[in-house]
């Protein structure tokens, strides 16, 4: 059976942006919370690693979004992060770093210029 595409809503890509725009030139990154299916909510999280080329949601964040999602009868399901000078691909790094590999993993890429949001799941 095929997972159904998942949908980002516009509210909750441009907070992501918004996200990664603010932390350049280093990697952003977050949690994305479902409910049914569905992303319903963005966790901004801080970036331990503070770094251009790697990210690390910082645990203490991890804990509170965890925390906050199950208090509302959500799920973290998601993670995303930004490529500031790269483009909007899970790199291998990334595949062999993720949090869960059965998490929507949204990457934000800028080597165009213009951010580019892609979802792999």
């Amino acid at each position: 059976m095929t997972k159904p595409a998942v949908h980002l809503p516009e509210d909750i890509r441009r907070r992501i942006i918004e996200h990664c725009e603010a932390e350049l030139p280093n990697e952003a990154c977050g949690l994305l919370a479902v409910s049914d299916g569905e992303v319903v909510t963005v966790y901004p999280t801080r970036n331990a690693d503070r770094s251009p080329t790697s990210y690390t949601v910082d645990p203490a964040d991890h804990i509170g979004a965890l925390l906050d999602a199950e208090s509302k009868g959500w799920e973290l399901g998601g993670v995303y992060h930004s490529h500031p000078n790269g483009p909007a691909e899970l790199s291998d790094i990334d595949r062999a770093k993720a949090l869960e590999p059965e998490w929507i993993h949204v990457v934000v890429g800028f080597g165009g210029g213009e951010p580019e949001v892609r979802i792999f799941d």
